[in-house]
């Protein structure tokens, strides 16, 4: 059961279902992107329905946009939020101070008022850019390469079968 839950957190095992997702590459790609951008929002607790309905309407992979708002999970959801508002505050040219807010859920969080949840929703945004452009060029770079993989394998049998026939044409 461990071993179960800990490969449910690991990157391998999300790449691997990226990667065996039916969807053309590019939906793919852009709802990973999509499932990015919306992981780094403080939204907890709705960012896969936020990121499934988006998707949705977008026509984009929905299963890659649940998918990336894994980038929020029990182990990085604290750090991402609190990077979220010290990001904020310096593009909003505030001081970050911190006063004692429980970062657990989205409730809390709107608790404690506009002066957290503005920075972080700021940074949340400019941190969820700039990751959902590196995952989205990364997936889409590694769901290319599977293409080009397997139509080079399809080619080859192709060519293979012409041979044992003897015809030496691909049919």
């Amino acid at each position: 059961m461990g071993k179960k839950i800990k490969e449910l957190f690991s990157f391998r095992f999300y790449i691997k279902k990226l990667l065996e997702l039916r969807d053309k590459p590019e939906e793919t790609a852009r709802g990973l992107a999509l499932g990015v951008f919306i992981g780094f929002l403080p939204i907890n607790g709705f960012q896969v329905l936020v990121a499934v309905s988006i998707a949705a309407l977008t026509r984009v992979s929905k299963v890659a946009a649940a998918i990336g708002t894994h980038v929020t999970n029990p182990w990085t959801t604290i750090p991402i939020l609190i990077l979220d508002y010290y990001v904020g505050c310096l593009l909003l040219g505030r001081k970050a101070c911190i006063p004692h807010v429980d970062f657990s859920s989205f409730s809390s969080i709107l608790n404690s008022g506009k002066e957290i949840i503005v920075p972080m929703f700021v940074g949340g945004v400019f941190l969820g850019s700039i990751f959902s452009l590196i995952s989205y060029f990364g997936l889409k770079k590694l769901l290319s390469k599977k293409v080009e993989n397997l139509k080079r394998y399809v080619g080859k049998t192709k060519k293979e079968g012409a041979l044992y026939r003897g015809d030496g044409e691909i049919s």
